[in-house]
Protein backbone atom coordinates (compact mmCIF):
# COMPACT_ATOMS: atom_id res chain seq x y z
CA UNK A 1 0.00 0.00 0.00
CA UNK A 2 1.28 3.56 -0.93
CA UNK A 3 2.07 6.02 2.00
CA UNK A 4 -0.91 8.34 2.94
CA UNK A 5 -0.10 11.70 3.82
CA UNK A 6 -1.92 14.05 6.10
CA UNK A 7 -1.28 17.27 8.01
CA UNK A 8 -0.77 18.95 4.73
CA UNK A 9 -2.68 22.39 5.29
CA UNK A 10 0.11 23.64 7.68
CA UNK A 11 1.91 23.35 4.58
CA UNK A 12 -0.43 24.94 2.60
CA UNK A 13 -1.20 28.38 4.54
CA UNK A 14 2.43 28.82 4.84
CA UNK A 15 3.31 32.37 4.10
CA UNK A 16 6.14 32.00 1.31
CA UNK A 17 3.91 29.24 -0.53
CA UNK A 18 0.91 31.94 -0.53
CA UNK A 19 3.04 34.53 -1.91
CA UNK A 20 3.96 32.01 -5.01
CA UNK A 21 0.73 31.52 -5.33
CA UNK A 22 -0.45 34.75 -5.37
CA UNK A 23 2.25 36.02 -7.87
CA UNK A 24 1.75 33.37 -10.03
CA UNK A 25 -1.73 33.75 -10.22
CA UNK A 26 -1.59 37.57 -10.41
CA UNK A 27 1.13 37.84 -13.22
CA UNK A 28 -0.63 35.98 -15.64
CA UNK A 29 -3.40 38.81 -15.50
CA UNK A 30 -2.98 39.45 -19.38
CA UNK A 31 -1.85 42.68 -20.13
CA UNK A 32 -3.61 45.81 -22.49
CA UNK A 33 -7.25 47.24 -22.02
CA UNK A 34 -10.77 46.68 -20.59
CA UNK A 35 -13.95 47.87 -20.24
CA UNK A 36 -14.96 48.98 -16.07
CA UNK A 37 -18.79 47.36 -16.32
CA UNK A 38 -19.78 50.07 -14.01
CA UNK A 39 -17.92 53.16 -15.93
CA UNK A 40 -17.64 52.02 -19.15
CA UNK A 41 -13.96 52.90 -19.60
CA UNK A 42 -11.16 51.69 -20.71
CA UNK A 43 -8.64 50.40 -17.73
CA UNK A 44 -5.02 48.90 -18.77
CA UNK A 45 -5.13 45.36 -17.07
CA UNK A 46 -1.86 45.70 -15.71
CA UNK A 47 -3.66 48.38 -13.45
CA UNK A 48 -5.94 45.25 -12.77
CA UNK A 49 -2.58 43.65 -11.39
CA UNK A 50 -1.83 46.55 -9.15
CA UNK A 51 -5.38 46.31 -7.52
CA UNK A 52 -4.87 43.02 -6.64
CA UNK A 53 -1.27 43.62 -4.86
CA UNK A 54 -2.81 46.31 -2.98
CA UNK A 55 -5.38 43.85 -1.78
CA UNK A 56 -2.75 41.29 -1.09
CA UNK A 57 -3.19 40.87 2.13
CA UNK A 58 -6.70 40.92 2.56
CA UNK A 59 -7.17 38.36 -0.40
CA UNK A 60 -4.62 36.07 1.56
CA UNK A 61 -6.18 36.56 4.89
CA UNK A 62 -10.01 35.27 3.78
CA UNK A 63 -7.68 32.39 1.58
CA UNK A 64 -6.05 31.18 4.66
CA UNK A 65 -9.76 31.57 6.91
CA UNK A 66 -11.61 29.15 4.20
CA UNK A 67 -8.81 26.94 3.99
CA UNK A 68 -7.83 26.60 7.66
CA UNK A 69 -11.74 25.62 8.51
CA UNK A 70 -11.72 23.53 4.79
CA UNK A 71 -14.66 25.63 3.96
CA UNK A 72 -13.27 26.70 0.77
CA UNK A 73 -14.91 25.52 -2.66
CA UNK A 74 -14.75 26.87 -6.01
CA UNK A 75 -17.79 29.95 -6.30
CA UNK A 76 -17.94 29.77 -10.35
CA UNK A 77 -16.04 29.72 -13.64
CA UNK A 78 -16.66 31.02 -16.84
CA UNK A 79 -15.94 29.64 -19.66
CA UNK A 80 -13.96 30.47 -22.98
CA UNK A 81 -13.39 28.89 -25.97
CA UNK A 82 -9.96 28.27 -27.03
CA UNK A 83 -8.14 27.48 -30.21
CA UNK A 84 -5.25 24.62 -29.93
CA UNK A 85 -3.61 24.29 -33.55
CA UNK A 86 -6.63 22.31 -34.96
CA UNK A 87 -9.15 21.69 -31.95
CA UNK A 88 -11.22 24.16 -30.51
CA UNK A 89 -11.27 23.84 -26.86
CA UNK A 90 -13.73 24.82 -23.86
CA UNK A 91 -11.72 26.39 -21.12
CA UNK A 92 -13.30 26.99 -17.34
CA UNK A 93 -11.60 30.14 -15.54
CA UNK A 94 -12.64 30.21 -11.90
CA UNK A 95 -12.13 33.92 -10.63
CA UNK A 96 -8.66 34.96 -9.65
CA UNK A 97 -9.20 34.63 -5.62
CA UNK A 98 -9.93 30.97 -6.25
CA UNK A 99 -7.40 30.05 -8.72
CA UNK A 100 -4.89 31.92 -6.10
CA UNK A 101 -6.41 29.19 -3.34
CA UNK A 102 -6.30 26.53 -5.88
CA UNK A 103 -2.65 27.18 -7.08
CA UNK A 104 -2.10 27.14 -2.86
CA UNK A 105 -3.44 24.12 -2.00
CA UNK A 106 -1.85 22.30 -5.64
CA UNK A 107 1.47 23.14 -5.20
CA UNK A 108 1.81 21.33 -1.70
CA UNK A 109 -0.61 18.40 -2.81
CA UNK A 110 1.76 18.12 -5.73
CA UNK A 111 4.96 17.75 -4.07
CA UNK A 112 3.10 14.57 -2.54
CA UNK A 113 1.75 13.31 -5.28
CA UNK A 114 4.10 13.61 -8.37
CA UNK A 115 7.08 11.78 -6.79
CA UNK A 116 5.08 8.73 -7.75
CA UNK A 117 5.19 9.80 -11.32
CA UNK A 118 7.89 7.70 -13.92
CA UNK A 119 11.21 10.22 -15.10
CA UNK A 120 9.52 10.08 -18.56
CA UNK A 121 6.14 11.79 -18.11
CA UNK A 122 6.75 15.46 -17.70
CA UNK A 123 3.69 17.83 -18.09
CA UNK A 124 3.47 20.79 -16.35
CA UNK A 125 5.63 18.88 -13.76
CA UNK A 126 8.03 21.63 -12.40
CA UNK A 127 11.81 20.47 -12.88
CA UNK A 128 10.53 18.88 -16.31
CA UNK A 129 8.62 20.10 -19.17
CA UNK A 130 8.90 19.40 -22.71
CA UNK A 131 12.44 20.11 -24.14
CA UNK A 132 13.33 18.27 -21.53
CA UNK A 133 11.46 15.22 -22.46
CA UNK A 134 12.57 15.97 -25.80
CA UNK A 135 16.36 15.78 -25.20
CA UNK A 136 15.92 12.67 -23.22
CA UNK A 137 14.34 11.00 -25.70
CA UNK A 138 16.62 12.31 -28.40
CA UNK A 139 19.49 10.93 -26.17
CA UNK A 140 18.18 7.62 -26.26
CA UNK A 141 17.48 7.45 -29.73
CA UNK A 142 20.84 8.46 -30.89
CA UNK A 143 22.39 6.11 -28.13
CA UNK A 144 20.31 2.89 -28.99
CA UNK A 145 19.71 3.33 -33.07
CA UNK A 146 18.84 -0.35 -32.92
CA UNK A 147 16.44 -0.94 -29.93
CA UNK A 148 14.94 2.57 -31.17
CA UNK A 149 14.25 1.55 -34.64
CA UNK A 150 10.41 1.65 -34.30
CA UNK A 151 7.68 4.02 -32.39
CA UNK A 152 4.34 3.44 -31.06
CA UNK A 153 2.42 7.01 -30.68
CA UNK A 154 -1.13 7.60 -29.48
CA UNK A 155 -3.31 9.45 -27.42
CA UNK A 156 -6.42 9.45 -25.58
CA UNK A 157 -9.89 10.63 -26.93
CA UNK A 158 -10.97 13.70 -25.13
CA UNK A 159 -8.67 12.80 -22.14
CA UNK A 160 -10.10 15.09 -19.50
CA UNK A 161 -13.72 14.84 -20.25
CA UNK A 162 -13.53 11.31 -20.21
CA UNK A 163 -11.89 10.86 -16.69
CA UNK A 164 -14.03 8.59 -14.32
CA UNK A 165 -14.23 11.06 -11.25
CA UNK A 166 -14.65 8.03 -9.13
CA UNK A 167 -11.39 6.53 -10.34
CA UNK A 168 -9.88 9.52 -9.79
CA UNK A 169 -10.97 10.28 -6.45
CA UNK A 170 -10.04 6.74 -5.38
CA UNK A 171 -6.43 7.48 -6.45
CA UNK A 172 -6.23 10.60 -4.60
CA UNK A 173 -7.93 8.92 -1.39
CA UNK A 174 -4.84 6.65 -1.30
CA UNK A 175 -2.16 8.75 -1.19
CA UNK A 176 -4.01 11.57 0.86
CA UNK A 177 -5.87 11.49 4.46
CA UNK A 178 -6.09 14.97 5.45
CA UNK A 179 -9.61 14.99 6.82
CA UNK A 180 -10.12 19.01 6.27
CA UNK A 181 -7.90 19.17 2.47
CA UNK A 182 -10.06 15.91 1.36
CA UNK A 183 -13.21 17.82 0.18
CA UNK A 184 -11.72 20.77 -1.10
CA UNK A 185 -9.87 18.16 -3.15
CA UNK A 186 -13.28 16.43 -3.93
CA UNK A 187 -14.74 19.65 -5.07
CA UNK A 188 -11.83 20.13 -7.36
CA UNK A 189 -12.67 16.69 -9.02
CA UNK A 190 -16.36 16.78 -9.45
CA UNK A 191 -16.45 20.82 -10.13
CA UNK A 192 -17.87 19.48 -13.87
CA UNK A 193 -20.82 17.35 -14.48
CA UNK A 194 -18.10 14.85 -16.29
CA UNK A 195 -14.22 14.45 -16.19
CA UNK A 196 -12.32 17.18 -15.06
CA UNK A 197 -12.12 21.10 -15.92
CA UNK A 198 -9.51 22.20 -18.86
CA UNK A 199 -8.01 25.41 -17.12
CA UNK A 200 -8.12 24.17 -13.66
CA UNK A 201 -4.38 24.08 -11.85
CA UNK A 202 -5.39 20.78 -10.17
CA UNK A 203 -6.56 19.20 -13.72
CA UNK A 204 -3.23 18.68 -15.20
CA UNK A 205 -1.41 17.44 -11.62
CA UNK A 206 -5.04 14.79 -12.03
CA UNK A 207 -4.41 13.86 -15.31
CA UNK A 208 -0.79 13.18 -14.78
CA UNK A 209 -1.14 10.73 -12.02
CA UNK A 210 -4.61 8.63 -13.20
CA UNK A 211 -2.36 7.67 -16.23
CA UNK A 212 0.85 7.07 -13.49
CA UNK A 213 -0.28 3.30 -13.19
CA UNK A 214 -0.50 2.70 -16.79
CA UNK A 215 3.10 3.89 -16.68
CA UNK A 216 4.06 1.83 -14.50
CA UNK A 217 2.40 -1.11 -15.31
CA UNK A 218 4.58 -1.17 -18.87
CA UNK A 219 8.02 0.40 -17.39
CA UNK A 220 8.14 -1.95 -14.31
CA UNK A 221 6.12 -4.48 -14.99
CA UNK A 222 6.28 -5.34 -18.81
CA UNK A 223 10.35 -3.69 -18.76
CA UNK A 224 9.81 -1.31 -21.53
CA UNK A 225 12.95 0.91 -21.66
CA UNK A 226 11.75 3.48 -23.82
CA UNK A 227 8.31 5.42 -22.83
CA UNK A 228 7.97 8.85 -22.89
CA UNK A 229 4.49 10.09 -22.12
CA UNK A 230 3.29 14.04 -21.94
CA UNK A 231 -0.01 14.49 -20.57
CA UNK A 232 -2.03 12.10 -22.81
CA UNK A 233 0.17 11.67 -25.79
CA UNK A 234 2.17 8.20 -25.11
CA UNK A 235 5.19 7.06 -27.35
CA UNK A 236 6.65 3.99 -27.24
CA UNK A 237 9.72 2.31 -29.22
CA UNK A 238 11.62 -0.80 -29.77
CA UNK A 239 13.07 -2.40 -32.12
CA UNK A 240 10.66 -4.35 -33.81
CA UNK A 241 7.31 -3.52 -35.33
CA UNK A 242 5.52 -6.99 -34.26
CA UNK A 243 6.84 -6.15 -30.95
CA UNK A 244 5.39 -2.80 -30.92
CA UNK A 245 1.72 -4.09 -31.93
CA UNK A 246 1.51 -6.43 -29.06
CA UNK A 247 2.28 -3.14 -27.08
CA UNK A 248 -0.33 -1.82 -28.85
CA UNK A 249 -3.00 -4.29 -27.85
CA UNK A 250 -2.28 -3.84 -24.61
CA UNK A 251 -1.77 -0.15 -24.24
CA UNK A 252 -5.84 -0.69 -25.52
CA UNK A 253 -6.46 -2.99 -22.45
CA UNK A 254 -4.87 -1.28 -19.79
CA UNK A 255 -6.47 2.06 -21.07
CA UNK A 256 -9.72 1.04 -21.05
CA UNK A 257 -9.80 0.38 -17.14
CA UNK A 258 -9.85 3.62 -16.67
CA UNK A 259 -12.82 4.40 -18.92
CA UNK A 260 -10.55 5.96 -21.34
CA UNK A 261 -10.26 5.46 -25.26
CA UNK A 262 -7.50 5.57 -27.80
CA UNK A 263 -7.89 7.84 -30.60
CA UNK A 264 -7.47 5.87 -34.02
CA UNK A 265 -4.83 8.09 -35.33
CA UNK A 266 -2.28 5.77 -33.60
CA UNK A 267 1.24 4.74 -35.56
CA UNK A 268 3.24 2.25 -35.47
CA UNK A 269 6.28 2.90 -38.11
CA UNK A 270 9.92 3.49 -38.52
CA UNK A 271 12.08 6.61 -36.93
CA UNK A 272 13.23 7.09 -40.41
CA UNK A 273 9.71 8.05 -41.49
CA UNK A 274 9.70 10.98 -38.50
CA UNK A 275 7.67 11.08 -35.12
CA UNK A 276 5.49 14.24 -34.93
CA UNK A 277 6.05 14.73 -30.32
CA UNK A 278 6.49 18.06 -28.06
CA UNK A 279 5.95 20.29 -30.95
CA UNK A 280 8.97 18.60 -33.17
CA UNK A 281 9.32 16.14 -35.99
CA UNK A 282 12.33 14.04 -35.54
CA UNK A 283 13.52 11.61 -37.78
CA UNK A 284 16.81 10.29 -35.91
CA UNK A 285 19.05 12.50 -37.35
CA UNK A 286 17.70 15.89 -37.48
CA UNK A 287 14.71 17.52 -35.74
CA UNK A 288 12.40 20.02 -37.19
CA UNK A 289 9.67 22.19 -35.88
CA UNK A 290 6.14 21.16 -36.70
CA UNK A 291 4.45 22.72 -39.92
CA UNK A 292 1.76 24.43 -37.99
CA UNK A 293 4.14 25.68 -35.65
CA UNK A 294 6.28 27.29 -38.16
CA UNK A 295 2.32 28.23 -40.27
CA UNK A 296 1.78 29.99 -37.36
CA UNK A 297 4.70 32.19 -36.67
CA UNK A 298 5.40 33.12 -40.01
CA UNK A 299 1.49 34.36 -40.00
CA UNK A 300 2.19 36.22 -36.94
CA UNK A 301 5.30 37.66 -38.10
CA UNK A 302 3.81 38.85 -41.48
CA UNK A 303 0.85 40.15 -39.62
CA UNK A 304 1.55 42.01 -36.88
CA UNK A 305 3.35 45.67 -36.73
CA UNK A 306 4.12 46.07 -33.12
CA UNK A 307 7.61 45.99 -32.49
CA UNK A 308 7.05 44.85 -28.80
CA UNK A 309 4.93 41.84 -29.96
CA UNK A 310 7.14 41.31 -33.05
CA UNK A 311 9.82 40.74 -30.34
CA UNK A 312 8.12 38.48 -28.42
CA UNK A 313 6.65 36.17 -31.34
CA UNK A 314 10.93 36.02 -32.70
CA UNK A 315 11.69 35.27 -28.75
CA UNK A 316 9.17 32.83 -28.40
CA UNK A 317 10.14 31.14 -31.88
CA UNK A 318 13.68 30.93 -30.72
CA UNK A 319 13.03 29.46 -27.87
CA UNK A 320 11.21 26.76 -29.76
CA UNK A 321 13.75 26.41 -32.61
CA UNK A 322 17.19 26.71 -30.38
CA UNK A 323 16.17 22.46 -29.23
CA UNK A 324 15.71 21.59 -33.09
CA UNK A 325 18.07 21.59 -36.15
CA UNK A 326 16.17 24.91 -37.11
CA UNK A 327 18.93 27.37 -37.52
CA UNK A 328 17.92 28.19 -41.18
CA UNK A 329 14.14 28.21 -40.76
CA UNK A 330 15.06 30.90 -37.87
CA UNK A 331 16.89 33.02 -40.52
CA UNK A 332 14.21 32.68 -42.78
CA UNK A 333 11.00 34.06 -40.80
CA UNK A 334 12.92 36.54 -39.02
CA UNK A 335 15.81 37.76 -41.55
CA UNK A 336 17.97 37.35 -38.22
CA UNK A 337 20.79 34.52 -37.61
CA UNK A 338 20.60 32.30 -34.93
CA UNK A 339 24.02 31.35 -33.61
CA UNK A 340 25.15 28.06 -32.40
CA UNK A 341 26.91 28.46 -29.01
CA UNK A 342 29.68 26.55 -29.63
CA UNK A 343 30.16 29.30 -32.73
CA UNK A 344 30.86 32.02 -29.98
CA UNK A 345 34.48 32.09 -28.67
CA UNK A 346 35.41 33.56 -25.58
CA UNK A 347 38.73 34.68 -24.45
CA UNK A 348 39.96 31.81 -21.90
CA UNK A 349 42.05 33.47 -19.83
CA UNK A 350 41.84 35.62 -17.51
CA UNK A 351 42.40 38.88 -15.98
CA UNK A 352 45.85 37.99 -15.03
CA UNK A 353 46.61 36.14 -18.30
CA UNK A 354 46.40 33.28 -17.17
CA UNK A 355 44.30 30.63 -18.61
CA UNK A 356 41.03 28.87 -16.26
CA UNK A 357 39.22 25.86 -17.39
CA UNK A 358 35.42 24.37 -17.16
CA UNK A 359 34.62 21.46 -15.15
CA UNK A 360 34.79 20.27 -11.46
CA UNK A 361 37.62 19.48 -9.69
CA UNK A 362 38.83 16.33 -8.85
CA UNK A 363 41.73 14.61 -6.73
CA UNK A 364 44.17 12.73 -8.40
CA UNK A 365 43.81 9.66 -6.07
CA UNK A 366 40.16 9.37 -7.85
CA UNK A 367 42.20 8.83 -11.17
CA UNK A 368 44.55 6.24 -10.50
CA UNK A 369 43.96 3.71 -13.34
CA UNK A 370 41.39 5.28 -14.63
CA UNK A 371 41.46 6.70 -18.40
CA UNK A 372 41.11 10.09 -19.03
CA UNK A 373 42.15 12.81 -21.98
CA UNK A 374 44.37 15.30 -20.89
CA UNK A 375 43.34 18.60 -23.34
CA UNK A 376 45.32 21.36 -21.78
CA UNK A 377 47.49 23.08 -18.40
CA UNK A 378 48.33 26.09 -17.44
CA UNK A 379 51.54 26.80 -14.94
CA UNK A 380 51.86 28.24 -11.47
CA UNK A 381 48.72 29.14 -10.08
CA UNK A 382 47.36 29.49 -6.43
CA UNK A 383 45.07 26.99 -5.85
CA UNK A 384 41.92 28.70 -3.09
CA UNK A 385 42.83 26.22 -0.21
CA UNK A 386 46.46 27.18 -0.83
CA UNK A 387 45.22 30.86 -0.55
CA UNK A 388 43.03 30.48 2.60
CA UNK A 389 45.42 28.56 4.30
CA UNK A 390 48.12 31.51 3.67
CA UNK A 391 45.55 33.95 4.30
CA UNK A 392 44.85 32.35 7.60
CA UNK A 393 48.38 31.97 8.94
CA UNK A 394 48.79 35.67 8.31
CA UNK A 395 46.24 36.75 10.50
CA UNK A 396 47.39 34.42 13.42
CA UNK A 397 50.48 35.80 13.25
CA UNK A 398 49.68 39.28 13.21
CA UNK A 399 51.28 40.16 9.72
CA UNK A 400 54.47 38.45 10.82
CA UNK A 401 55.03 36.51 7.99
CA UNK A 402 58.93 35.06 8.96
CA UNK A 403 56.84 31.89 10.45
CA UNK A 404 54.59 31.67 7.40
CA UNK A 405 55.04 29.29 4.79
CA UNK A 406 55.42 30.59 1.74
CA UNK A 407 51.94 30.27 -1.00
CA UNK A 408 53.30 26.84 -3.12
CA UNK A 409 51.82 27.04 -6.51
CA UNK A 410 51.16 24.80 -8.72
CA UNK A 411 50.36 23.51 -12.32
CA UNK A 412 46.37 23.06 -13.66
CA UNK A 413 45.39 20.32 -15.62
CA UNK A 414 42.19 19.96 -17.86
CA UNK A 415 41.09 16.95 -18.85
CA UNK A 416 38.15 14.97 -20.01
CA UNK A 417 36.95 11.85 -17.79
CA UNK A 418 34.02 9.70 -18.61
CA UNK A 419 32.86 11.79 -21.35
CA UNK A 420 32.84 14.97 -19.15
CA UNK A 421 35.03 17.91 -18.18
CA UNK A 422 37.23 17.65 -15.18
CA UNK A 423 40.20 19.62 -13.79
CA UNK A 424 43.24 18.96 -11.30
CA UNK A 425 45.74 20.26 -9.67
CA UNK A 426 49.25 18.54 -9.35
CA UNK A 427 52.83 19.49 -8.26
CA UNK A 428 54.66 16.45 -9.51
CA UNK A 429 57.94 17.44 -11.15
CA UNK A 430 57.37 14.25 -14.01
CA UNK A 431 53.94 15.81 -14.58
CA UNK A 432 55.10 19.11 -14.72
CA UNK A 433 58.26 17.48 -17.80
CA UNK A 434 55.54 15.38 -19.30
CA UNK A 435 52.94 18.55 -19.61
CA UNK A 436 55.41 20.82 -21.44
CA UNK A 437 57.31 18.07 -23.66
CA UNK A 438 53.41 17.25 -24.89
CA UNK A 439 53.08 20.85 -25.69
CA UNK A 440 56.48 21.77 -27.31
CA UNK A 441 55.94 18.76 -29.06
CA UNK A 442 52.66 19.64 -30.19
CA UNK A 443 50.74 16.25 -28.63
CA UNK A 444 47.97 17.88 -26.86
CA UNK A 445 45.18 16.57 -26.23
CA UNK A 446 46.93 12.81 -24.93
CA UNK A 447 45.07 9.47 -23.42
CA UNK A 448 46.90 9.14 -19.90
CA UNK A 449 45.76 7.32 -16.83
CA UNK A 450 47.17 8.06 -13.22
CA UNK A 451 49.51 5.91 -10.55
CA UNK A 452 50.65 6.15 -7.02
CA UNK A 453 53.99 6.56 -5.99
CA UNK A 454 54.93 6.52 -2.40
CA UNK A 455 52.54 6.20 0.58
CA UNK A 456 51.34 8.18 3.43
CA UNK A 457 52.50 12.12 3.45
CA UNK A 458 55.39 10.68 0.92
CA UNK A 459 52.51 9.55 -1.72
CA UNK A 460 52.53 11.28 -5.35
CA UNK A 461 50.49 10.75 -8.13
CA UNK A 462 52.04 10.98 -12.13
CA UNK A 463 50.79 10.43 -15.14
CA UNK A 464 51.10 6.86 -16.77
CA UNK A 465 49.98 5.02 -19.94
CA UNK A 466 46.68 4.01 -19.94
CA UNK A 467 46.75 1.63 -22.76
CA UNK A 468 49.25 -0.60 -21.02
CA UNK A 469 46.84 -1.34 -18.35
CA UNK A 470 43.62 -2.11 -20.56
CA UNK A 471 42.01 0.74 -21.69
CA UNK A 472 41.18 1.48 -25.42
CA UNK A 473 42.19 4.55 -26.61
CA UNK A 474 39.42 6.66 -28.10
CA UNK A 475 39.12 7.87 -31.75
CA UNK A 476 40.60 11.17 -32.57
CA UNK A 477 36.94 12.22 -34.12
CA UNK A 478 35.34 11.36 -30.53
CA UNK A 479 38.34 13.62 -28.73
CA UNK A 480 37.55 16.56 -31.43
CA UNK A 481 33.53 15.92 -30.78
CA UNK A 482 34.06 16.03 -26.90
CA UNK A 483 36.15 19.12 -27.30
CA UNK A 484 34.09 20.90 -29.10
CA UNK A 485 31.02 20.03 -27.33
CA UNK A 486 32.42 21.50 -23.90
CA UNK A 487 34.07 24.38 -25.55
CA UNK A 488 37.49 23.67 -24.30
CA UNK A 489 39.64 25.39 -26.65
Amino acid sequence: MPKRYGHLIEKIIERPNLDRAFDEVVSQIPTGYYVDSQTGRRIKKNGRRARYYDRKERILARIVRKISDGSFRIKGYREMRVTDGPKIRTVQSPDVEDRIACNAIMRIVEDVLYPSVIPTSSASIPGRGMHKLFCKMRRDIENDRKGTKYFYKCDIRKFFENIDQGLMWKYIKSRIKDPVLLPMLHDFVTMMPKGLSIGLRSSQCFGNIILSPVDHYFKDELGIKYYYRYCDDIVIFASSKKKLWLIRDMMHEKVAEYGLEIKPTEVVSPISEGIDFLGYVYDGKKARLRKRTKQKAARKLHDIKSRRRRTEIIGSLKGMAKWGNCIHLFKILTHRYMKDSGSIKVNTKGRDGKKWFCGNEIKPEKLIGEAFIVVDFERDLIPRIEQVRYDREVKEHHGDDSDISPIRKKWLVSIIYNDKPYKFWTGNQYNKKKLEEAEKNGDLPFFSSIEQTGTGRYASYKFCSATAIGHEMPSDEEVERLINKYEMR
